[in-house]
């Protein structure tokens, strides 16, 4: 969104704000995020599905592409599990509409 406001001269300040993420980009950059580094092992990766901030129904995609990741890195490597995950994710939270409805404590950005 751009917002011109004028200067103290008569002139025109330009001033950008940016739009709230929509629950699906919510969805897909935080289960790709943490199914990516449960797949690498990453000291944070064993967090349970809250403490990542993570819906019931965003935790079942997490566990979902971590599992499709996992045979991918078996047969084609890590970089194309990582590749995989992050379309596998973004398809899932797309089909779900961000996939929040089933946890009560999750509510929209702001």
């Amino acid at each position: 969104m751009l917002i011109l406001r004028t200067t103290p001269r008569g002139g025109f300040h330009r001033l950008f704000r940016p739009t709230p993420a929509s629950p699906v980009q919510v969805c897909t950059s935080l289960v790709s995020y943490w199914a990516k580094e449960t797949l690498l092992g990453t000291t944070w990766s064993g967090l349970d599905w809250e403490q990542k901030g993570l819906s019931n129904d965003q935790y079942a995609i997490h566990e979902d592409a971590v599992a499709a990741g996992r045979a991918e890195e078996r047969t084609a490597g890590r970089e194309k599990a990582l590749e995989l995950i992050d379309r596998f994710v973004a398809q899932r939270c797309a089909e779900q509409d961000g996939a929040t409805r089933s946890s009560e404590n999750w509510r929209p950005p702001v």
